[in-house]
């Protein structure tokens, strides 16, 4: 019933175009990613396929879709639909930044003989370690890792090959290209010339809110351990008159729903002097044209940035900043891929307070000595070359090798 009245929704809302879709060599799938991709396709001719059902505004409609329909249809309308598409359209490239995306996985594995897939990595993926954890503990009816299919991955750096391959994910084709995101954030500032002036700031808290984690996981305690990692920052820029900036996930004003839920879910944790605190130190972000780089100004204008899971935790590490994953929760689901001085776990506040103090006051060469891995192992990093021109390279690669090619 539920299905239905989601379809009935879709149609009403949506413009029938009763053609097929104009071909193209690129397709970008899933238009929530295109924010990310801005700087590397916005000088490709390229057709952007909506898959995510809330998003879509049109649907295509012919006898050559339906003919393609019949041919693809095992029991599931939009795959089958997509799949239709992608036939009629005929890229030579299907591209995609939501790297954990069930539907691209379906897409590619009927496809992959005749189109190029590529996945871009958007962020640090717990996706195999989570799946896992639930399922064990009867929580989903599958591991859905196991449905992961990925032609050609462009991933952070080794740390994610190494993981693919514990869990045995298909992947044909790994390249390790580092992080878009952060290479939009460089090309952001030197675009703009913008001066980066550091340190600005003693302590960057990056804010990745465990909303729902406690019932999502099946565990009490995953809140309470996240927040400690907060309150135990406070408490230590509180005692040594350090001066914090604490980056906020969401952003105001353009998603004001978000961040109204990120602010309570601090509210109920917190005492009223934490959060004044915590606020009062807070970067938020307000919709201006550098959304999405606040968070990143901030973590390379401090001296130390501390989180739990963060992505920028290792995107920091990669380009040379000093970092501390403290990790206080119930779970190893979680757990920094990189050991050493640079994480902490199950301490109190005396043992993180030694730490910070000890990393702040350490040069960085001493500090990256101190690592059990290259400080590249979880992201890829070349100040000379961008993730964006790597991966302009490979698309342009794909574009001109119609079959999925071997790396």
């Amino acid at each position: 019933m539920k299905r239905f009245f989601l379809i009935l929704k879709l149609f009403s809302r949506s413009k029938f175009i009763f053609k097929n879709p104009e071909k193209r060599d690129l397709v970008i799938f899933d238009d929530e990613s295109l924010s990310d991709l801005q700087y590397l396709i916005h000088h490709y001719n390229f057709f952007l396929l909506q898959v995510k059902i809330n998003n879509i505004n049109k649907i295509y409609f012919s006898l050559k879709i339906f003919k393609y329909f019949l041919k693809h249809y095992n029991g599931n309308i939009f795959n089958a639909y997509l799949i239709s598409l992608l036939e009629i359209i005929n890229p030579k490239v299907v591209l995609t930044n939501i790297d954990n995306s069930s539907r691209f996985f379906d897409v590619a594995k009927t496809l992959d003989k005749k189109i190029n897939f590529m996945a871009i990595q958007n962020a640090s993926r717990w996706d195999f370690d989570e799946y896992k954890h639930r399922y064990k503990k009867n929580m989903i009816k599958s591991d859905l890792s196991k449905n992961f299919y990925i032609p050609n991955f462009f991933c952070f750096g080794q740390f994610k090959i190494d993981h693919y391959k514990k869990y045995e994910i298909k992947v044909k084709n790994f390249f390790k290209v580092g992080s878009l995101r952060l290479a939009n954030f460089f090309h952001y500032i030197s675009k703009n010339k913008i001066q980066i002036k550091k340190p600005n700031y003693d302590i960057c808290l990056i804010s990745c809110p465990a909303i729902t984690y406690n019932d999502v996981y099946g565990e009490k305690d995953i809140a309470t351990g996240y927040v400690g990692t907060i309150k135990f920052t406070i408490q230590f820029c509180m005692k040594h008159n350090m001066k914090l900036i604490f980056a906020m996930k969401r952003d105001k004003k353009l998603n004001p729903e978000g961040y109204k839920k990120e602010f309570n879910f601090y509210k109920k944790y917190f005492t009223k002097d934490e959060l004044n605190y915590l606020i009062s130190n807070s970067l938020v972000k307000e919709g201006d044209s550098s959304f999405g780089y606040s968070s990143y100004m901030a973590m390379i204008q401090s001296e130390v940035t501390v989180c739990t899971w963060s992505t920028m935790l290792r995107e920091n590490l990669a380009i040379g900043g000093k970092i501390l994953s403290c990790n206080l929760l119930p779970t190893n689901i979680w757990d920094f891929p990189i050991q050493g001085i640079c994480s902490i776990k199950n301490c109190n506040f005396q043992e993180f307070e030694k730490r910070l103090l000890q990393i702040y006051s350490m040069t960085k060469n001493d500090y990256f000595t101190r690592l059990n891995k290259d400080k590249c192992y979880a992201v890829e990093f070349d100040e000379k070359v961008s993730t964006i021109e790597i991966l302009k390279d490979k698309i342009d690669y794909f574009l001109t090798n119609r079959v999925n090619q071997s790396s």
